[in-house]
């Protein structure tokens, strides 16, 4: 049914009943044992009636009264089923939206994922494990509830839209997000979703899965912050089994976000105004983070026009700063002091 529909479908009865009220009350005033005097003592009973209460206080007595009555009831019942029936179809559509993400999530400094899949769940895993918030947006309406079955409300958002609508994505705080992860079928896809995204929210950063490594610098080119090519990482960790297999186990350890106190892997944090190493020697706050945490820097991260340059194990004499990352391995049980001394979670927050 139209609104349109649904507005006379609302307003010819409530013009009836007035109708009626105003009829019962002309012919209950005139009578001496009638207690329905003013049209105010009629819209009451009537009201009692359409709501199934029945105090008794208002009653008709004249015979023509009560067969006016007996409409009054007759069309409560039909138009209360209505009424009751359109409610419980606005709770249905609200909760319905909400379920979609209509009415958007306040995350900030998040990380957003388009398109959902296996290989999207494990980065989502990833991410959660950093203790950090994902918005995931998908087009498949059957991903929402796997979803949520799978992760809690507070650290996950889904929004389900098409991918077409790119300004329906400030639903999931694509503006106050931290980084944009493209997950799409092929490359082609992927390249031409991004350069429609950028035309609407040109400064988030943008992370894209390629199959082909050799479309690296077209995406580069067009703004893309990092390309991660699935055969690339692949390959270089089937070699590494090949002939240092120690190390390729490490290095997919490190990969993974530590979760269990006995798990070690390589995070970044960023250094903020207050923390307490900005100024200080990049080697001095290497034995200080040794000593306190057992935890090993490996690299520090400097940040000039949104260019990001990784000064591996620098020598002595190189400053931190506010701004900078620092890069380091980590296990599980160190992150709560980490936490203390950095006052962020691991990852980029810019």
């Amino acid at each position: 049914m139209s609104i349109k529909n649904r507005r006379y479908f609302v307003i010819i009865p409530v013009l009836l009943f007035i109708v009626l009220i105003y009829v019962v009350t002309i012919l209950e005033s005139g009578n001496p044992d009638g207690n329905i005097k003013s049209f105010s003592d009629g819209l009451w009973y009537t009201i009692v009636t359409l709501t199934t209460v029945g105090y008794g206080d208002f009653y008709p007595v004249t015979p023509a009264g009560k067969v006016v009555s007996i409409f009054i009831i007759i069309s409560s019942l039909g138009f209360l089923g209505y009424l009751i029936g359109e409610i419980t179809n606005l709770i249905r559509n609200y909760m319905e939206k909400k379920r979609e993400g209509f009415f958007g999530v306040n995350f900030e400094k998040h990380f957003v994922i388009v398109g959902w899949d296996s290989f999207a769940k494990q980065v989502t895993d990833q991410v959660i494990g950093a203790k950090h918030k994902v918005a995931i947006i998908t087009n498949k309406k059957d991903d929402i509830d796997l979803i949520y079955d799978m992760y809690p409300q507070s650290k996950v958002f889904v929004l389900y839209t098409d991918f077409n609508n790119v300004t329906s994505f400030q639903r999931a705080g694509i503006n106050k997000a931290s980084t944009v992860y493209i997950n799409m079928d092929d490359d082609s896809e992927n390249l031409v979703f991004v350069i429609n995204m950028k035309k609407v929210y040109d400064h988030n950063n943008y992370v894209v899965t390629l199959n082909n490594p050799e479309l690296r610098e077209t995406y580069m080119s067009i703004g893309v912050r990092q390309t991660v090519s699935k055969t690339d990482i692949a390959s270089k960790l089937v070699a590494s089994y090949i002939f240092e297999p120690d190390v390729a186990r490490l290095t997919e350890d490190f990969m993974a976000t530590s979760v269990d106190e006995t798990d070690y892997d390589i995070q970044e944090y960023k250094v903020v105004d207050d923390n307490e190493f900005v100024g200080a020697d990049y080697f001095d706050a290497f034995v200080e983070l040794k000593k306190r945490c057992n935890v090993v820097l490996l690299g520090l991260v400097k940040i000039h026009d949104n260019n990001r340059t990784i000064i591996k194990n620098p020598t002595q004499g190189v400053k931190i700063q506010s701004g900078d990352y620092l890069l380091l391995v980590s296990g599980g049980k160190s992150k709560t002091t980490l936490y203390s001394i950095f006052k962020v979670n691991e990852g980029v927050i810019d």
